[in-house]
């Protein structure tokens, strides 16, 4: 008999440093989950002072994209058309954090296709080169127009358009005879000037600074990059001087101040932000109440093996001390 009560100390022994290892480690959860609490809360506020980049155009806040910033490729009618929202500020375009100018395919394909694809590195940057290439990367982008033509332009120079045609019913010039003489020259002067306007400050800025196209496919699959890299500081605005360098002090509070873009924290974001720490904030809390039955159940047994390790204990002892009474009669 003794010896069975031997054998279940041991085992109640063993089963009580289980349940206090257990509650140990459950604290020890519970401990780590108060820290997750903390920092999920920190985050929540943090996200919820958030902002993101927008630009007002047909009645609404827009959020930041490529295309308002840096134009829409080869399609120059959203530009002189104007039917696509562009900025009203052509000298401030998107540069990457390390000041290199953010280009799109279409541009990086004007450029290679003028200095030779080694112009670009494996990464999808590009180094500095020449201004007086401008025009012929120009004349590359922007299909049916000449390098000649915008070097007029950025020469000050009117562009020259005038042909001969028959049966013209609405013109400008003076009939000769059967043929009258076109002159649209003032037309497409009008329209490249407002191209050259554009698009020269974004290749002057490359040409003096670098260019890069890695950011490419992030743009394409995320509608939110722009806007929340220039927040984070991957992209940063920037305003490009005569010379094709930055104008200095210029940060993201200088644009917002003047009114070039909106800093603003979205309703519906706000909405998502909330409902993302709920769930998370639900997902802590169940954790939390299976921690707290759990060491309430391993507290109750604990106790429990307690009590009959005593009871066993002092059989133990009355079983010895009687061993020993029963020799010494």
């Amino acid at each position: 008999m003794l010896a069975c009560s031997q054998v279940v100390l041991l085992t109640l022994t063993a089963r009580k440093s289980d349940c206090e290892y257990g509650i140990s480690v459950d604290s020890m959860e519970k401990m780590a989950l108060t820290r997750e609490q903390t920092a999920l809360s920190k985050e929540y506020y943090s996200k919820l002072q958030s902002k993101q980049i927008s630009f007002y155009a047909n009645g609404q806040y827009n959020k930041m994209n490529y295309k308002y910033l840096m134009g829409y490729g080869q399609d120059y009618l959203a530009i002189t058309g104007g039917t696509q929202p562009l900025k009203t500020e052509n000298s401030m375009i998107l540069t990457d954090y390390r000041g290199q100018v953010v280009l799109s395919k279409a541009y990086a394909d004007a450029i290679t296709s003028v200095l030779g694809a080694s112009a670009m590195d494996a990464n999808g940057r590009g180094g500095t080169f020449s201004v007086n290439k401008i025009p012929e990367i120009l004349g590359k982008l922007i299909p049916g127009h000449s390098a000649e033509e915008f070097q007029a332009l950025i020469d000050n120079k009117k562009v020259n358009t005038e042909y001969t045609a028959s049966n013209v019913q609405t013109t400008t010039g003076e009939a000769t005879g059967e043929k009258t003489v076109v002159d649209s020259s003032d037309k497409t002067t009008k329209i490249l000037q407002s191209i050259v306007d554009f698009y020269y400050p974004i290749f002057s800025a490359a040409a003096s600074n670098g260019w890069t196209t890695e950011y490419n496919q992030e743009m394409d699959n995320n509608e939110n990059y722009v806007s929340d890299a220039i927040v984070n500081g991957t992209f940063n605005l920037a305003t490009v001087g005569d010379e094709g360098n930055y104008e200095p002090d210029t940060s993201l509070t200088y644009y917002v101040t003047n009114g070039w873009v909106q800093s603003r924290t979205d309703s519906s974001v706000r909405e998502e932000i909330t409902a993302w720490y709920n769930a998370e904030k639900e997902r802590i809390t169940e954790k939390e109440n299976y921690l707290d039955i759990d060491m309430d159940n391993l507290s109750t047994e604990l106790e429990a093996i307690n009590t009959e390790i005593q009871s066993i204990q002092s059989f133990i002892d009355e079983a010895i001390s009687s061993v020993f009474d029963w020799g010494s009669s």
